[in-house]
């Protein structure tokens, strides 16, 4: 062997060597390849679970802007209806305040109307009253209380057919 240039320690290194490998082959690798499977399934189920949870996010996510839109089209619709029973409101006013308006102008014309009725009558009394005093005085005599009263109402008579 020392012709060969061979150490002997060579053989002992060599059996030492496949030793630590057969040993190194059924008893630790097995325990590292198991130990690295777990890691890649954990890591497997955690990237997994983060894409589940990403989509449940989306989802609710997706939900939220479905609410948000609805209650936008809700609270829409309430202004519109909120504006239209306003506006039915106010023509209501409106068409009230018309028809207080109406019914102070008619009671307005019937009181004009009773009381220019009233001056017509009261007016025909006095131009009776200066009829008869002008009367009396062109004849020159004293009429009765009586007979006054018969020729203001034979005037108011006679006066009221020509007016009216």
């Amino acid at each position: 062997m020392g012709a060969l240039g061979l150490n002997p320690t060579i053989f002992a290194q060599i059996i030492n060597f496949v030793i630590l490998f057969l040993f190194l082959r059924f008893f630790v690798y097995p325990f590292i390849v198991r130990m690295l499977e777990q890691r890649q399934n954990y890591i497997a189920s955690n990237i997994a679970a983060t894409e589940e949870e990403r989509r449940q996010a989306e989802a609710v996510h997706q939900q939220y802007l479905s609410d948000l839109q609805k209650a936008r089209e809700e609270a829409q619709g309430i202004i519109q209806q909120a504006t239209k029973t306003g506006e039915a409101h106010a023509q209501e006013i409106i068409e009230a305040a018309k028809a207080e308006t109406v019914r102070l102008k008619e009671n307005a014309l019937t009181e004009i109307a009773h009381e220019r009725e009233k001056a017509v009558t009261e007016l025909r009394n006095q131009v009776a009253i200066l009829s008869v005093i002008t009367a009396e005085k062109i004849i020159n005599q004293t009429i009765s209380p009586e007979t006054h009263q018969r020729l203001i109402t034979e005037f108011v008579k006679e006066a009221g057919d020509l007016l009216c």
